[in-house]
């Protein structure tokens, strides 16, 4: 045989042993972005899937919708979430730490059942009337439970798990207590999981579907609308959009390493995908956003979070588009933090330490008559001669008096150390003194004007005399030379945990910066010579970017420990619960199934140390692998559904803000079809093996689900049933 024979011998032996997805190239082999005729086979619908399908319908139906009326009280966020929709009924401005999308939802269910917006969601455990719809409000996120257990069944089999093992990872699903105890109230969770599970059935089955059919595009907007849902629900969504946007770049990368894909069709990938991923979920986004606006034109109690600019957009935008610009001695005014973008408060109660004398705070709601204050001159009282009689412009360096109008005390520093911030430098701030009293250099303090708010030419006269909404400055205590300053530490309960105001030596500056919100003066309202106070109008961006500034603001104002709060390396172990109602017999417990917990973070973790590193190997489209075509299938399902895992659940450990035990369930769905697949793949090597695996776990997931159901539905139980349901010590729920 000659050298030539053999050569080509050679090279149809390499051409036979090349995985599937592979072909050769001029100079290499390389992978194909073709459809895999093996996978497809695989993943094809049929009877049996419809069989599961409508088994999974009844058996979820009958878990989210036993004694579903029940409990017939508030609970838990219901107070907030019920609150919301309460003020959409009347057009009252709210914010919330999470984009509005599923508020929204619960607006129109409870708009289309004729809700009369009266009933407060004031406290948990509030009995509902008759008129209040929470059964049909509650009802969305309860059927969003039930497509999210068909969702995951579908996603699982376009990712290669047979009807089996989809059918086993979807139960899951099906009878997680947490899960089924969050689908069944008016939460925001069960919205975001069935928004995560719609985009990850999408986008397994834009993989699988031949590129630029109508099928592909249809996927293409499927997994764009989830991204969407996701986004506009909570703000974790974005985590499972870093999640598709890291797949896409993968994808796209295969792409590139395709020789039969030219650098056009590459180019319409990229420009489909922008589309898909990018502008769509956008638009659902900013959609959510200009609704909630159009929807809330009134005065409401996230009033006093926005700008005076915002605030002018609103119905009673007139009076702050009215007010003087100038601030004068005698104007009554609302001072605001510029960095906490909420106001210098006092209130009729003392601190327990220090002077003992008035607390004074940073609080975030207006109107509220506490927050008032009166400019006086260090000499002069409000109620002496002609200080609200005649102008008299504030300028940089002055020095001033604060009185606050409704306890009729002075601001002032004290040398004692405040509550929460006991270091030397910080010195109390409190109210003291009487209208009457002589004048005190301890309840004085100079105006240092440091910048203003709009920089150009009609606002330069912002830095030498005090403006409204223009003029940034600092308060300097003229007794200790401290300035006066506001942070994100909260003060105890007996101060209603509001923030701490201090006055300290050599601070860092925003935390010093405040403006004047409001001001009012009696010779100065009404008169036409008086210049009004300049205001930008603001576009729709500019809405949306302070709306989110104020969402940034209040998430991370949410920093006080709880009773309840899940820390991140504490949560696989399921050490504790929430207690979400424990009223008139009736108790809701928001627990996780320890089975499902366990097995699926030891299932990741061991996926993770076992096969970290090759699972960034399989990325190279130049490297051709030598495993089975069930083991490269695991891998490529595993490693979205590893990401998926990672990024929803690492990013907690840097978050400074309460925690609980619902912020992780996004985390667990993806470690549940990291389960899933983990069988599938043991079940092309070990069939009985598998099959043994998934009978324990699903029994051991019903045996955690079963003893714990009347804390899921509010259902009575025996004092012994309650203990022997209590696996972990911990766990504190009532057996009262």
């Amino acid at each position: 045989m000659t050298s030539i024979a053999r050569n080509a011998e050679k090279v149809a032996v390499v051409q036979e042993v090349l995985p599937d997805g592979y072909k050769h190239g001029r100079a290499r082999p390389y992978f194909s972005t073709f459809r895999s005729p093996v996978l497809l086979a695989k993943t094809a619908i049929n009877k049996v899937d419809h069989v599961a399908l409508y088994f999974l319908v009844v058996v979820t139906v009958a878990i989210r919708f036993y004694n579903f009326p029940y409990p017939k009280q508030v609970v838990f966020d219901e107070t907030h979430f019920g609150g919301f929709t309460r003020e959409y009924m009347y057009g009252d401005f709210f914010v919330d730490v999470h984009p509005p999308l599923s508020k929204l939802a619960y607006y129109v269910v409870a708009l289309f059942s004729s809700w009369d917006g009266v009933f407060e969601f004031a406290r948990i455990g509030d009995k509902y009337t008759d008129e209040v719809p929470y059964v049909a409000m509650r009802l969305l996120p309860t059927l969003l439970g039930v497509f999210t257990v068909l969702l995951t069944y579908g996603t699982l089999r376009a990712s290669g798990c047979r009807s089996l093992v989809a059918l086993f990872g979807s139960s899951l699903v099906a009878i997680d207590n947490s899960m089924v105890t969050q689908s069944r109230l008016i939460l925001l969770d069960s919205p975001l999981l069935f928004g995560i599970s719609l985009t990850m059935y999408g986008f397994k089955k834009f993989q699988l579907t031949e590129p630029f059919t109508r099928k592909w595009y249809k996927f293409l907007i499927c997994t764009g609308i989830g991204l969407g849902v996701s986004l506009s629900v909570k703000c974790a969504g974005a985590f499972t959009v870093a999640t598709i946007g890291a797949l896409t770049v993968l994808d796209l990368w295969y792409y590139l390493g395709d020789l039969e894909v030219s650098d056009f069709t590459w180019f319409k990938h990229v420009i489909a995908r922008i589309f898909g991923f990018i502008i769509i979920p956008l638009t659902i986004y900013l959609g959510s956003f200009a609704a909630h606006f159009a929807l809330l034109p009134n005065n409401g109690t996230g009033s006093g979070s926005m700008s005076p600019d915002f605030q002018a957009t609103l119905s009673e935008g007139e009076k702050i588009v009215n007010m003087p610009a100038p601030v004068s001695y005698g104007s009554n005014i609302l001072l605001k933090h510029y960095e906490l973008g909420q106001y210098l408060h006092s209130h009729d109660a003392n601190y327990q330490t220090g002077s003992q004398e008035q607390q004074v705070t940073v609080y975030g709601f207006s109107p509220d008559f506490n927050n008032e204050w009166t400019i006086e001159l260090k000499n002069k009282n409000i109620r002496e001669g002609d200080l609200q009689n005649k102008i008299r412009p504030i300028q940089d360096g002055d020095t001033i008096r604060l009185f606050h109008r409704g306890t009729k005390k002075y601001l002032r520093a004290n040398d004692v150390r405040p509550p929460i911030s006991e270091k030397e430098y910080n010195n109390e701030v409190s109210c003291a003194g009487e209208w009457d009293m002589d004048p005190d250099v301890n309840f004085e303090w100079k105006v240092r004007i440091v910048a203003q708010i709009d920089d150009n030419e009609t606002s330069r006269v912002a830095l030498t005399h005090l403006r409204t909404a223009q003029s940034v400055f600092q308060l300097i205590h003229q007794g200790t030379r401290c300035v006066l300053l506001s942070h994100r530490e909260k003060l105890p309960k007996y101060a209603f945990e509001q923030f701490e105001v201090t006055c300290v030596n050599e601070p860092t500056i925003p935390n010093t910066l405040w403006y004047i919100e409001s001001n009012s003066h009696p010779k100065m309202d009404n008169n036409p010579e008086v210049e009004r106070v300049h205001l930008r109008k603001l576009t729709f961006w500019d809405k949306v970017k302070e709306y989110h500034q104020a969402m940034w603001r209040a998430n991370k104002g949410l920093t006080s420990s709880h009773d309840y709060e899940s820390l991140p390396e504490t949560w696989p172990f399921l050490m504790r619960g929430v207690k979400y109602l424990d009223s008139n017999g009736e108790e809701i417990y928001y627990m996780g199934n320890l089975m499902i917990n366990y097995v699926g973070f030891f299932i990741v973790s061991l996926i993770l140390a076992k096969k970290a590193f090759y699972l960034l190997k399989i990325s190279n489209p130049f490297k051709i692998p030598s495993e089975s075509f069930d083991t490269i299938i695991f891998h490529g399902a595993s490693f979205d559904f590893i990401l998926g895992w990672i990024l929803n659940y690492l990013p907690y450990f840097h978050m400074g803000r309460q925690l609980f035990l619902h912020h992780y369930l996004v985390a667990l769905y993806f470690s549940i079809l990291s389960t899933a697949q983990y069988l599938e793949y043991q079940y092309a090597k070990r069939r009985y093996l598998a099959i043994l695996l998934m009978v324990s776990i699903f029994g051991g997931a019903v045996y955690c689900f079963v003893p714990l159901m009347p804390i899921i539905y509010g259902t009575p139980w025996t004092f012994d049933q309650c203990q022997a349901a209590r696996f972990i010590g911990s766990w504190d729920f009532n057996c009262k």
